[in-house]
Formats: C-alpha cells, structure tokens, sequence
C-alpha cells in the first residue's frame, strides 16, 4: 500500500502506508475477495497468523511513531519495513522533514485476510482509515488545512522474511480499492 501525506498517503502510509494511503496514490483498482469468499478473479483469504498480525501491528506502531518525529535514518523502521517500502518509509519521513511538518493521531484498520503466494511472502489485504491521521506544523503543533474526510482504501501490504525464522516486515504496498 502507498499511503502518501498529502494526496498520497498509503504508501506505508508511505512506506508506510501511512503516507501513501493519505493521498491515495497507488494502482488502478484491483478485484478483492471477502474474508470468507473468494471471487473468479481473487484468491480466498485466510486470517492472519499470529505471528503476522503482530508484525502487522509493529510496523503501523513504527510508522506511526516515526511520523511524529520524522527522521529518514530512523532505525525502528528497518525492523519492520523493507525493500521498496523501505525506501518509501523513508523518502515521506525525509519530505516531512524539509517541509516541518510531523503526522499525528491514529489509523484504522479493518484486517480482510491474508493470501501466501509462497512460504516467505503473503499478501496483506486491510482496509485502512486514516480519518484521524492528521498533517500538523512541526514547530507550533497546529493542523495544516487538508483533507480530513478521506477515502478509506483497501491496501495490499506485502510481508515477506529472509528465513524461516525470520521476522516478518512490510516491503510493499499497493492500494486496490477506495472507500472499503
């Protein structure tokens, strides 16, 4: 999922989602299946393990965290994000950096399922809201006039692991769908 900040905050919401999903940017909208049923063109999902609903939880903590003080070379969001998401993660706290401005709130969640395309990577799939995740001036901790009724939008986060073993991190996203 690419949440972006400004039109564009769920791509981890930025690379965390976070980020990208605020925007909205991401692919055309793709067909998802409901947890429980699967459609022709979508694969039935499952609900997620414990292990990865808790990595799940620690990147959206991380990120959320992050926001508040945004610093491109923090080293909490390499141990739940990698890759490309990575790369997003920080290139949004790197932008809210230069233009003083810091995130803050909170983020919903409505988890639908996961999908495991092979035995280290899975797919994701949340209906993210980011009604209460708000833009504000990082010196005077005023809001910054924005969107404040936006979308929800149905991500697919991908998770993936070097090892078994290993723990799982968001290494990216793809929004599918608006208004979940």
């Amino acid at each position: 999922m690419r949440l972006r900040r400004t039109a564009c905050v769920l791509s981890a919401a930025t690379a965390a989602l976070a980020s990208a999903l605020v925007a909205g940017c991401g692919s055309a909208p793709a067909p998802t299946a409901a947890a429980g049923g699967a459609t022709a063109s979508a694969p039935a999902l499952q609900a997620p393990s414990p292990e990865v609903r808790q990595a799940y939880d620690t990147y959206w903590a991380t990120w959320l965290a992050a926001n508040r003080t945004p610093d491109p070379q923090d080293r909490a969001i390499e141990r739940v994000a990698a890759g490309r998401q990575l790369q997003e993660l920080r290139d949004n706290l790197a932008q809210s950096r230069s233009a003083g401005q810091v995130l803050l709130g909170e983020v919903g969640h409505r988890i639908d399922g996961v999908e495991s395309p092979g035995p280290r990577s899975l797919v994701l799939h949340d209906c993210v809201d980011l009604d209460r995740w708000l833009i504000h001036d990082a010196r005077t901790g005023e809001p910054i006039d924005q969107l404040k009724d936006k979308p929800s939008q149905m991500g697919a986060f991908t998770l993936t692991r070097e090892s078994e073993g290993d723990p799982w991190k968001v290494s990216s996203l793809q929004v599918i769908g608006e208004n979940c």
